[in-house]
């Protein structure tokens, strides 16, 4: 054997060598991860315990290949040995982070450490760091004992380096091709395991299979454990028994138009919403969503939560509280969206103890399926008056024309130039927003003509007033608004994607307008404590406030992402990203001048841990 190949396959040998102490370390994951009892969550466990953390010491291995090449034994032993003890150390970190906050070291929290002057996240004794230095110190001396052993003096030869990363693959190609399957048929032991371990990204493949017709998603979800009265292990939520139960329950209805922008709702663009309610309702100026994608604004509304809890939810379809409780005072739920439910997952999460769930509407394009919608929620409250008059109904109408800039052709347009559809390809930094901009205003218009059919049919009927009404988007939608080439959602979380309406009526609302700072998170409190009678406090379920508390005014609310987050306070926005990068920015996304952290950052370090197990 040639010095290269020795050296290559001693680097590897001791790489392979570290699989027993990560596999200690990793132990430290389990206490906060609902351990599986049945056989694929046990088969999961393994195969990922035996994948996952082979590939992370091969990956560590993979930053000696080139060193390994140019550099003589007797100077790449003390590096093999360094890098060993870092990699180590960093995943002992790792565990004393993440039980602590619930994610994974990342840049951020590396920022935040050199940041935190006043030991207001992170305090240390002095026999905490002696106790770490000697840890250190002690791992170092074993790794070097190894890596001198193993590539001074030739004892790789002697072990089958080949064999055992051929069964570490296997082992990963296996975890991941059983997560395809269990994500499909909502194996719930095995999806909840996905969010403990650190750089760890379960495959998925549910439409697919769906498309090709090796999945029939009803019966699948049909198949589901029921999660209605299940409580996650890990998540301490709520935090003490609920403590519900109105004498006299109203109705409640939540009307959301998919990507409507604050300054979408006026007199012009949604005039029978702004006729019914403006001087009637209770109008929020200053609302915005949990989040600048439909997944976490709509879960941020109904659960109460930030999107940090939103992984866990989805891998242990834990729903909400506010369901839950509706569910047990005997609610009717009428759920109707335009566009699939199951397509971001509500299926498993907000409405994953609602069964039978329609999880969709038919129709060609999305102002079809808006108008058959409306037309079956009109049918269906019929129904419900006619067989249950003395029962409290919940329903949803989520409208989706916006988002697909969708209108009939003979609609009213009065916002012109309009564009007569959206084209992603000439969409850039130059281009005028203008036609696709008003194009987007006329899908709201018509979104508006829908939902006044809907607000009618409760006066005809006599439940206007007995009804919690709420009129509001899951996100907004961007048009190029600072110059920055941003179109959509879902990239940034300045006021065109977060900034939302929001307007209540009902019994207990007062009409007025409202200035302060409110979020989504302010939904579920308010709803549970005054019309489904929860005299808990809030922070027993909920990290908002109450939304028809007069005060109410945020310092800060956090958006979500799918991976990212923003604190967004008056003055900035703090963005961390999923690998922990982070930026501070004017409101206009401009990057502020060598800006330090606000106590709002401090203080959303908190949250993100308030609801798990201590």
């Amino acid at each position: 054997m040639d010095a290269v190949s020795h050296r290559l396959r001693a680097t590897l040998a001791l790489a392979l060598c570290q699989l027993p102490l990560v596999w200690l370390i990793a132990l430290r994951y389990l206490p906060f991860m609902e351990m599986p009892h049945d056989g694929w969550g046990i088969l999961y466990l393994l195969l990922t315990w035996v994948g996952h953390f082979g590939l992370l010491v091969l990956l560590g291995w993979m930053l000696l290949l080139l060193p390994a090449l140019v550099l003589p034994s007797r100077f790449l032993w003390p590096l093999a040995a360094l890098l060993a003890t870092l990699g180590a150390s960093a995943l002992l970190v790792d565990t004393v982070v993440y039980a602590q906050y619930r994610f994974h070291v990342n840049y951020f929290m590396v920022s935040l450490f050199l940041n935190d002057k006043n030991g207001e996240i992170f305090s240390f004794s002095t026999n905490t760091w002696l106790v770490v230095v000697g840890v250190a110190a002690a791992l170092l001396a074993a790794q070097g004992w190894l890596a001198r052993r193993l590539i001074m003096k030739g004892r790789a030869r002697r072990l089958p380096v080949g064999k055992v990363s051929g069964v570490l693959l296997l082992a990963l190609v296996a975890s991941h091709l059983l997560h395809i399957v269990a994500d499909a048929r909502y194996m719930r032991s095995v999806t909840q395991q996905t969010g403990v371990y650190p750089l760890l990204f379960p495959a998925t493949a549910k439409d697919f299979m769906a498309e090709h017709g090796w999945l029939d998603p009803r019966a699948a979800r049909s198949e589901r454990a029921d999660v209605s009265a299940r409580e996650a292990d890990e998540l301490e939520w709520p935090l003490n028994p609920l403590q519900c139960g109105a004498s006299s329950p109203p109705n409640i209805m939540l009307v959301m138009i998919d990507s409507w922008r604050s300054d979408e709702y006026d007199a012009r663009t949604t005039p029978n919403i702004h006729a019914a309610l403006d001087e009637n309702g209770r109008r929020y100026t200053e609302h915005y969503s949990g989040g600048n994608s439909t997944r976490t604004g709509v879960m941020s509304l109904f659960y109460g939560l930030i999107g940090n809890y939103n992984a866990y939810i989805n891998n242990t379809q834990t729903p909400p509280l506010l369901v839950t409780e509706m569910q047990r005072q005997n609610y009717a739920l009428g759920i109707f969206a335009a566009a699939s439910l199951d397509s971001v997952g509500f299926d498993r999460t907000v409405f994953s103890s609602v069964s039978p769930l329609r999880t969709g509407t038919p129709g060609d394009t999305p102002h079809e399926r808006d108008a058959r919608m409306t037309d079956d929620w009109l049918e269906w409250l019929g129904q419900h008056e006619r067989t249950e008059r003395d029962r409290p109904w919940f329903g949803m109408l989520f409208y989706d024309a916006p988002h697909g800039y969708s209108v009939p052709e003979d609609a009213d347009m009065p916002f012109q130039p309009s564009a007569s559809e959206m084209n992603y390809l000439d969409l850039g930094p130059d281009t005028d927003p203008t036609p696709y901009a008003n194009l987007h205003r006329n899908s709201v218009h018509y979104d508006d003509q829908l939902i006044g059919r809907v607000i009618d049919d409760l006066k005809a009927r006599g439940e206007w007033d007995n009804t919690v009404l709420i009129v509001t988007a899951d996100h907004g939608q961007s048009f190029n608004d600072f110059h920055k080439n941003y179109w959509g959602h879902n990239s940034h979380f300045a006021a065109p994607q977060t900034h939302v309406p929001m307007i209540l009526h009902g019994p207990g609302v007062s009409p007025g307008v409202e200035d302060g700072m409110t979020s989504h998170l302010d939904v579920a409190p308010m709803l549970m404590r005054h019309a489904l009678g929860c005299t808990n406090p809030l922070s027993d379920y909920a990290q908002g406030g109450d939304l028809l508390d007069e005060q109410l005014n945020h310092p800060w609310v956090i958006a979500s992402s799918y991976l990212d987050y923003g604190i967004i306070e008056p003055d900035r926005i703090t963005v961390v990203d999923g690998t922990g990068q982070w930026k501070i920015l004017d409101r206009q996304l401009t990057p502020l001048d060598s800006p330090d952290f606000s106590p709002a950052v401090f203080e959303a370090l908190q949250q993100f841990r308030q609801f798990y197990e201590k």
